[in-house]
């Protein structure tokens, strides 16, 4: 792509944030989601690209707001990936790991997978190669200790505080490690994993969409990612197959699901999370905190941005 559209899409995370945090712990679920996807909906509407949108976990989901197939109001094609409000109940309630993502890369470049669980490890780019999602989580988490030279009870593994997680749970616990426990917001607990700023390792089940986004991510700033679908049965499996999934056993990595390093991403931290401080509302407007990540140049922007409101929040 010859345009950086990193600092064109962080926009609209920027305006997906804002619209989210105005209903900050007001409880309704359904209302922030709905006006946050349309808040990112409008703004990336402005973006001269063609923008075919793939992965949109909340598709034809009843009652929510449907974001367009074709994004953007150019000619130029490229593939795009909206999250406006990952944990939007913790967004609603009040509660922390909120954030708005988006994502966007050369036409074709994005594989399509479908809503389905995903089992995923994570690491960041000092720990690389070394973790086999085959392999019991205790091996991976003694491998990623060896690899950052630290001892185990040193390591700290991220996961989804979930009852699928139980054995998961334990099994880390039983080896030693440090176990941060989130609520929601997976991808959080992924970009901390690969930053290495609060996790060493991020391992569990999530979305197979937020897989996509989290190896979009991986592709901007290193690291290493490994995952599996969950195919509960053979509708799931056909479902897949809608996608050009056949092979139901495969492990998936970063560059089987962004094939191009023409990609970049940006989020926007909405409630305070494991890598991004949420919105911060002053007298004269408010404050949010993003990054962008680009995968051609391997550049890195944490943004910190003031928003001046002359009477009322213009979103």
């Amino acid at each position: 792509m010859d345009t950086n559209y990193g600092m064109e899409i962080v926009r609209a995370t920027e305006i997906a944030a804002l619209t989210a945090a105005r209903l900050q712990g007001l409880g309704d679920h359904l209302d922030i989601l709905n006006q946050t996807r349309k808040a990112i909906d409008k703004t990336l509407n402005r973006l001269n690209i063609q923008g075919v949108l793939i992965n949109d976990r909340f598709l034809n989901r009843p009652n929510t707001y449907q974001l367009p197939e074709i994004i953007g109001k150019g000619s130029q094609k490229t593939d795009i990936m909206a999250v406006a409000l990952e944990a939007y109940r913790s967004a609603a309630d009040g509660k922390n790991n909120s954030t708005s993502y988006a994502v966007i890369a050369k036409s074709g470049a994005i594989q399509s997978v479908p809503n389905l669980s995903m089992y995923k490890i994570v690491v960041g780019p000092q720990v690389g190669e070394v973790i086999d999602i085959n392999q019991p989580p205790i091996i991976n988490v003694k491998r990623v200790a060896r690899a950052l030279k630290k001892y185990t009870e040193n390591v700290t593994v991220c996961i989804l505080n979930q009852a699928r997680h139980k054995q998961l749970i334990y099994e880390v616990r039983s080896c030693g490690a440090r176990i941060k426990l989130i609520e929601e917001g997976e991808v959080s607990g992924c970009l901390a994993a690969i930053t290495g700023e609060k996790a060493d390792i991020y391992i569990g089940y999530g979305y197979a969409p937020e897989g996509v986004l989290v190896a979009a991510a991986i592709s901007c700033l290193g690291g290493y990612f490994e995952g599996k679908i969950f195919y509960e049965n053979d509708r799931d499996k056909k479902e897949a197959a809608k996608h050009g999934i056949t092979d139901f056993t495969k492990t998936f990595r970063s560059q089987d699901l962004i094939k191009s390093k023409e990609v970049a991403i940006a989020a926007t931290g909405i409630t305070d999370g494991e890598f991004l401080e949420g919105v911060r509302f002053t007298s004269s407007g408010a404050i949010t905190n993003s990054f962008v990540a680009r995968g051609e140049t391997h550049t890195y922007r944490k943004l910190e941005t003031s928003h001046f409101f002359d009477f009322k929040p213009v979103f």
